[in-house]
C-alpha cells in the first residue's frame, strides 16, 4: 500500500512539474532535434525515375494550374515540366493551350 501511494504521489508530482513548463515551440524542437544530422545524397539522384519524375511533375502542376486542368481527360492543354534529377528543382514549367 506505501508503494502504491508513493508512486502515485511522483506520478502527481510529474503532472504539476509538467503543468508548470511553457510549451516548447514546434519549429525550436525541430531544431533540435535535427542538430547534427546528416543530410542523404541519393547516388541516383532524389529523382532516380521515371515515375519519381512523373508524380513530381504532376503534383507541381496540379498545385499550379489546378486539378481540372491538369487531369486525364481534360479537354486540350499539355503540361510541361522540366525537373533537375539531382536535387528535384523544377527548372521549368508551362502549361501549352
Amino acid at each position: 500500500m506505501r508503494l502504491i501511494r508513493v508512486g502515485f504521489l511522483l506520478l502527481l508530482a510529474g503532472c504539476l512539474l509538467a503543468m508548470g513548463q511553457q510549451p516548447m515551440d514546434e519549429w525550436e524542437a525541430l531544431r533540435i532535434s535535427l542538430q547534427g544530422a546528416r543530410s542523404v545524397h541519393p547516388k541516383n539522384g532524389f529523382v532516380p525515375d521515371d515515375t519519381t519524375a512523373v508524380r513530381i511533375g504532376e503534383a507541381t502542376a496540379v498545385a499550379q494550374y489546378g486539378e481540372k486542368t491538369i487531369s486525364e481527360g481534360a479537354d486540350g492543354g499539355t503540361a510541361v515540366v522540366k525537373i533537375n534529377k539531382a536535387d528535384g528543382r523544377i527548372l521549368f514549367m508551362t502549361h501549352q493551350m
